[in-house]
């Protein structure tokens, strides 16, 4: 049963690794939310999928899955910069309005995979292993280079200002770099992953379904900052948000499969995660209060060691 709930956690918590890199991008680093991610994941399924349908080679069709959702983002970003609408409320009217294009691309709400060549049919046929096998091995490759890719990015000169940008506006300003440049690369970027990440689950659970979308947002979040409550702040930042990414993921996939395992019906699963997020939400506030006020006792033993090992008279340290 232990091997089973791991093996499923993998399967399906793998696939939305991109998805949740790119609601932290949004909601960590640019401190915004952008809803869009729902429209633009159901969207790069619904691509992937009737590319599959069409004979595409499967990495080709996660590419234009990965492609339909960025420009879903930049459309956002044009409504944003453009009519000046927010982006939460810009990402919900583009959520709702990519609910009918997914539907139209799809031509049906659901659309079966079964009979199509997926990303693990040609390493199924010459490997000799289980689905299963094949599965999180696959996974593991695409979801290692997207966070290798996305951690190499964050270190050049345009992810160094990127991750400035949402705490130090004002700052990044001064030294020259457009925010409005900042806004579509962060929801172009963000999108394009849960593009992909779309294009990768529809492969995994062999259909495409046109509410697959729906709560994906408050799911990402949950995961977000259940990576952030076990990933601690220490070393590079750059290794803390991929690992509290990947370590989101797979945790908040971990929650729902016990839960399953334990019995409990699959209608359960959206009071689950609203739970999780919580609990989450909770943990988070709690470990940060504790943080602070054992870092300020450490630096008030500290400083009271400091001073007795100080000469009042000379200052100088005996």
């Amino acid at each position: 049963m232990l091997l089973n709930t791991v093996l499923d956690t993998l399967i399906s918590g793998l696939p939305l690794v991109p998805l949740i890199l790119g609601i932290y991008l949004v909601f960590q680093i640019r401190h915004d939310f952008d809803m869009t991610v729902e429209g633009s994941f159901a969207l790069g399924a619904a691509t992937a999928a009737v590319c599959l349908t069409d004979t595409l080679d499967p990495f080709l069709a996660v590419l234009v899955g990965a492609a339909a959702g960025a420009v879903a983002g930049l459309i956002t970003a044009g409504l944003h910069l453009a009519l000046g609408i927010p982006v939460i409320l810009a990402g919900l009217v583009m959520s709702i309005g990519l609910f009918t294009v997914t539907l139209h691309i799809l031509g049906s709400p659901t659309v079966s995979l079964i009979s199509t060549d997926t990303i693990y049919a040609a390493p199924l046929e010459n490997s000799g292993l289980s689905l299963d096998t094949i599965q999180i091995c696959v996974l593991g490759v695409l979801v290692l280079a997207v966070l290798s890719g996305f951690a190499l990015f964050l270190r050049t000169e345009r992810g160094l200002a990127l991750r400035a940008s949402g705490a130090h506006t004002v700052m990044v300003r001064s030294l020259g770099v457009s925010e409005r440049s900042m806004v579509v690369l962060s929801l172009g970027l963000a999108n394009s992953l849960a593009g992909l990440s779309g294009g990768l689950v529809v492969q995994t659970q062999g259909f495409a379904d046109v509410n697959m979308g729906i709560g994906v947002f408050v799911a990402g979040v949950g995961a977000v900052l259940l990576g952030l409550v076990i990933v601690r702040p220490s070393g590079s930042q750059v290794v803390r948000i991929v690992a509290a990414v990947l370590v989101g993921a797979l945790l908040y996939r971990l929650v729902l499969v016990a839960t399953l395992r334990f019995g409990l019906p699959a209608t359960d699963l959206k009071g689950i995660t609203a739970l999780t997020l919580i609990l989450a939400v909770v943990a988070q506030r709690y470990l940060g209060h504790l943080g602070s006020l054992l870092r300020n006792r450490a630096d008030t033993r500290r400083g009271t060691s400091d001073t007795r090992r100080t000469s009042p008279m000379t200052g100088v340290t005996r």
